[in-house]
């Protein structure tokens, strides 16, 4: 045996490659290379270079996994089916399942879904690492610890078990190397030919035991193993090969000849080679030189994967660098897998990621799991959702979103998926009109084809169901939902849109899922299972598989864990994360057998992988990898903050690089983000962009010197020299209507902010509602009641203000029922709670109900109308207002009109009922909101006189306004002192309930409003005081009343409100300006996520400063309406 040492590039692979080259020129015997799987394409490369392509002839590249189906196909075995991953997690719960009776320390096994693949692992320890049962059970009588003594005879039986299991149905794909040593004797496969081992860092026992089959059927044996014996604390695993090669060549009685080729040969800058050379080294010799080695500190793993890419850009445009020439490589490369992924694009960088992707989080596999999880969990909203946006489950996105919106609007769950749909899409408190028919229509059609495929598997798998019957259900709904179809569509799309990797792995998906529901059926048979257990293990057997990659085009950069990227030199390579735990990697060991156990075990001759203190000197070899792979520069990163926010140090490797290294090159995140994004056309155009924010940094300033005629960068300054105008008429009427017709909610939404009604009104975008009693639907209730109820108590003897109080509470609860059954579709099916919180809404209702109908005794204003409608099909058309080519119509409805006959003339207060604590405030009509009452008012005072004769006598002269108000019908109870009584109850609820708003200044019309006024009014927002020395009470400051000129001009100014909104419309105003007093409208919006406000775009915070009422009638003046000073 011929055994080849030394550093990497020192010539080990060189030598062997000459050697076979030279033997195949001559045709002189067979060479056969053998390499592990990660680098057989690679030296099949090299192999076909070094012998011109000519080699084929006598030597070619095996991996030991060949070598064993070259051996089978000879001696037979080479068709036999294994188990998969999946047979192998379930062979091993069955193992478990058999043998639970006797176990100690880990009973229960086979039922506990998260132990059994820690398990699975273990078994792979023991097959790989060549321990058999009858080891362990002998280990298991001489331990002197009674708990390991446990672990490791329950270890016996499972792995006893799990073997006979593997004998009476398929075999572990694992014992193929044991295999393969037993019955190598028996085959010619190497007969006449010399075999070299290659690229191996150490042998596990199994391949141990292959190479010892070769050396005693005599075949020659070369071996090249990166190591260098003075060092044996950083080559641990070479140095150990080394003796194992030579113990098992003395074993043969074989020679063996140490060939020792020293240091790298590889021709490297001073400072990279001094970093291979000595960076690891006990003792260390400062250097002169850092040429190839740079430093870079980051603020967090996605700013590593940036500052790669920008150095990836400017090797490539400056240095004629080609992106094979790059490795990106980190100790554990998951956690930057999608950081790198956006980086990478962002900077235009082809890229290979050589890593084993997470399945069940692929759609085709969540789709599986997630279908089992939601007939688990009775159709529960997350997992079924989460099953049909795998976008494979039957429906298109529009279909999904529709019935998102009504699933998650009604907290549909369980047995309502089964039953037809019939409350109003939009939520409580609406009328089914035939809009919401055909939704509803749309929505039971869409409802049915997608649950039928879920109720059809919950049926199949009730109960308990042979594993096989299982398999078959999952396997029938897959095909219900045409998956595999889907599956073939999307990888095609994949393919045509250049996701070349994607594409192969969702070809791939398929597959893997029949072979897992094969296996399931093939190992399982028979065995009962319920739902739950079929759903946990299938889950399991999933995560067993992974998906291979290779390169879809050759220039591409290279990323992935050290093992896996760093296989052979390249000119360049970016070690991420060299941080303290992740460079070295702290160990971990297995949850079944602690560093403590093993090292017992170690003892008593049961020899697993390497743990705890020998896997932290092996990381030195881990990291000697990196360092020895780049032949031209290598660029060290580390961030200060983790991707959960965290503080991070840099790993003592940092420190060590300085120390050997003084001047390397070093900079940071602070220096070299904004430079980074220079080099780049993407992150370049967003950095011009910040330039129109402000920002007059230097780079910016060059980005934006370049780039401000893009049209990326015209567009982003358009947007912000402010939202709109739109100018296109066309577009204005197709978001508006042509004719402008308004409500007092849009015209409150206009007045608070422009785009929120550009988005609510324009758009017709709306929030995401569910449908519960709340604020809003409590609101509609009251009124409700009290519309109905002060309509039936009107219709009795001497009107509402005569009923007696049996009289009110009927016609409350009358209304109550009413208004359960039709919007509520009766009390049955809700809640406990919901029924309380009712009960108690009913109450209050009840007491809001005393309190108008209290009112109205004492009063000659009487109800005339309830919800009038102004509308084009309503109690009176809308009301209109027009300025030249403005026009505008307002509809709504009035929740109560009350009016008082004298002198022929019909005197009207629009009441509004306010569920809210918002109370009349003239400010707010100085600035356009809350003035729908004020309108109304005069609506009717132009329009209503022949209705009224109609309704109410034919003598009437005119109509003249008497005021508006607010009346709170709020569910709350003020808060009380416990010894408060009936009386001090009451005084609180009246002043709770006060009416607020704008009255008539005519005592006659207040004294009717309300008789006996004295002091404040109970129920009207007027004060009476009496001077001394007079004998006619006046009106106090305080008191909210106007003359009937005031009234008119306040009239004219709502009018006029309306029209400028009217024309800001037609001139396509969509600025975002929110109101805001002592808070700001942005608070409560439903559109802040689309809005994205920013006052650097042109956006503007309008401040609304509260005007007093003697200063609006002032700045209101006459007709001239002069702005207030805001």
């Amino acid at each position: 045996m011929r055994i080849w040492t030394g550093r990497a590039g020192s010539g080990k692979t060189t030598a062997i490659l000459r050697e076979i080259a030279a033997l195949s020129e001559k045709g002189e015997g067979r060479q056969i290379l053998l390499v592990p799987e990660l680098n057989s394409h690679l030296m099949e490369r090299r192999l076909a270079a070094a012998t011109h392509n000519h080699g084929a002839r006598t030597a070619e590249v095996l991996t030991f996994s060949r070598l064993a189906d070259r051996v089978f196909s000879e001696v037979g075995g080479l068709a036999q089916q294994m188990l998969t991953p999946a047979g192998q997690l379930l062979t091993l719960q069955e193992a478990a399942r058999r043998v639970q009776s006797g176990l100690s320390a880990w009973k229960g096994l086979a039922d506990k879904p998260e132990l059994l693949q820690e398990a699975l692992r273990l078994i792979d320890e023991c097959k790989t690492c060549a321990v058999a049962p009858e080891t362990l059970f002998a280990a298991a009588e001489e331990s002197e610890d009674a708990v390991l003594s446990e672990k490791l005879s329950d270890l016996a039986q499972i792995l006893t078990a799990y073997e006979r299991l593997c004998e009476e149905s398929l075999p572990d794909p694992r014992d193929r190397l044991t295999h393969l040593r037993d019955r190598l004797a028996e085959s010619h496969t190497l007969d006449g030919a010399a075999v070299y081992l290659d690229g191996f860092l150490g042998f596990t026992a199994q391949e141990s035991a292959v190479v010892d089959a070769m050396l005693a059927a005599g075949v020659p044996l070369s071996a090249a193993v990166t190591c260098d014996t003075d060092y044996p604390e950083i080559f641990l695993t070479g140095c150990k090969t080394v003796q194992k090669l030579t113990r098992m060549a003395k074993h043969h009685n074989q020679t063996v000849e140490r060939i020792e080729l020293g240091e790298s040969k590889v021709a490297r800058p001073a400072g990279l080679a001094a970093l291979e050379r000595e960076s690891l080294l006990p003792v260390r010799t400062p250097q002169e030189s850092a040429d190839g080695v740079r430093l870079y500190e980051a603020a967090s793993p996605f700013d590593e994967c940036e500052h790669a890419a920008s150095y990836i850009r400017r090797k490539v445009r400056d240095e004629g660098a080609r992106c094979r020439d790059f490795v990106v490589a980190a100790r554990d490369i998951e956690p930057y897998s999608a950081f790198l992924a956006m980086a990478m694009a962002r900077y235009d960088i082809p890229v290979f990621l050589a890593e084993k992707p997470d399945l069940l989080s692929r759609p085709p596999m969540a789709l599986v799991t997630n279908a089992l999880e939601a007939v688990r969990n009775h159709f529960r909203y997350e997992d079924l959702f989460s099953c049909l946006k795998t976008g494979l489950a039957g429906l298109d996105w529009d279909e999904i979103d529709k019935l998102e919106n009504y699933v998650l609007t009604w907290n549909i769950r369980g047995g309502a998926w089964e039953r037809e749909w019939t409350e109003h899409p939009d939520g409580y408190g609406l009328s089914i009109d035939e809009n919401a028919k055909a939704q509803l229509a749309e929505l039971n059609t869409l409802r049915k084809r997608a649950i039928a495929p879920f109720s059809a598997l919950r049926g199949a798998l009730a109960g308990e169901q042979p594993a096989g019957d299982c398999v078959r259900a999952l396997y029938a709904f897959l095909l219900a939902v045409d998956a595999p179809q889907r599956m073939i569509d999307r990888a095609a799309g994949h393919e045509q849109a250049g996701r070349l990797q994607l594409a192969d792995e969702y070809r791939q998906l398929w597959e893997i899922l029949v072979s897992a529901m094969e296996q399931f059926a093939w190992v399982c048979g028979d065995m009962p299972l319920t739902l739950d257990r079929f759903a946990q293990l299938f889950r399991l057997v999933l995560g067993e598989y992974d998906v291979g990659t290779i390169p879809v085009s050759l220039d591409r950069v290279t990323c992935g864990n050290i093992e896996r990227a760093c296989t052979e030199n390249a000119k360049y390579v970016i070690l991420l994360g060299v941080n303290d735990g992740l460079i070295p990697k702290t160990p971990s060991s297995t949850s079944l057998l602690s560093d403590m156990d093993r090292d017992k075990m170690d003892a008593l001759g049961v020899e697993l992988k390497a743990y705890g203190e020998e896997r932290l000197l092996m990381e030195q070899e881990t990291l000697y990898r990196a360092l020895a792979c780049p032949t031209d520069e290598l660029l060290l990163t580390y961030h200060t903050i983790d991707a959960g926010g965290g503080e991070t140090r840099p790993s003592y490797f940092v420190n060590t690089v300085r120390e050997l290294l003084p001047d390397v090159p070093f900079s940071t995140h602070r220096t070299e983000t904004v430079r980074d994004r220079l080099q780049a056309e993407r992150p370049a155009v967003e950095l011009a962009c910040a330039y129109l924010s402000g920002d007059r940094t230097a780079a910016v300033r060059a980005a934006y010197d370049y780039y401000k005629d893009d049209e990326r960068v015209k567009n982003a300054q358009a947007q912000r020299r402010g939202r709109g105008p739109l100018s296109s008429p066309h577009t204005i009427d197709g978001l508006y209507g042509k004719s402008l017709n308004l409500t007092a909610s849009r015209v409150d939404t206009f007045y608070s902010c422009r785009f929120a009604f550009f988005m609510q009104y324009g758009l017709k975008a709306k929030p995401r509602r569910v449908a519960k009693f709340d604020a809003l639907s409590t609101g509609t209730f009251i009124h409700y009641v009290l519309e109905h109820a002060l309509d039936a108590l009107g219709k009795c003897e001497g009107g509402a203000a005569h009923a007696d109080q049996p009289t009110v509470r009927k016609a409350c609860r009358e209304a109550v029922r009413q208004y359960v059954a039709e919007e509520l579709g009766g009390l049955e099916n809700k809640t406990a709670r919901f029924q309380y919180l009712f009960r108690r809404l009913v109450r209050a209702v009840e007491q809001i109900l005393d309190n108008v109908i209290e009112e109205l005794r004492v009063s000659d204003f009487a109800p005339i109308d309830y919800e009038l409608d102004f509308s084009r099909s309503g109690d009176l058309p809308p009301v209109q207002c027009e300025d030249g080519d403005v026009s505008v119509s307002l509809s709504g409805k009035v929740d109560r009109v009350d009016g008082y006959i004298k002198n022929g003339r019909l005197y009207l207060r629009v009441m509004d009922y306010k569920s809210g604590k918002k109370s009349f405030s003239l400010s707010d009509i100085w600035y356009g909101l809350n003035m729908q009452l004020i309108i109304y008012l005069y609506a009717l005072q132009q329009e209503g006189l022949d209705r009224y004769r109609a309704r109410l006598t034919a003598e009437l002269n005119e109509i003249v306004p008497a005021g508006v108000l607010y009346v709170p019908v709020r569910d709350e109870l003020p808060d009380t002192a416990r010894d408060t009584d009936e009386e001090g109850l009451r005084i609180l609820r009246d002043k709770a309930l006060r009416r607020s708003g704008l009255l008539s200044d005519d005592m006659s019309l207040l004294e009717a409003m309300e008789h006996g006024l004295e002091g404040d009014g109970r129920f009207i927002p007027v004060s009476i005081k009496t001077r001394k020395g007079e004998d006619e009470p006046t009106l106090a400051a305080k008191s909210a009343v106007a003359d009937l000129a005031k009234f008119g001009r306040l009239a004219r100014y709502t009018q006029k409100k309306l029209l400028e909104m009217g024309q800001a419309l037609r001139n396509g105003s969509i600025e975002a300006d929110p109101r805001k007093t002592d808070r700001s409208y942005c608070e409560w919006c439903d559109f802040r996520a689309a809005c994205r406000f920013d006052e650097t775009a042109g956006d503007k915070v309008r401040w609304l400063k509260n005007i007093k009422d003697k200063e609006f009638w002032e700045q209101l003046g006459g007709d001239d309406n002069a702005e207030v000073d805001t």
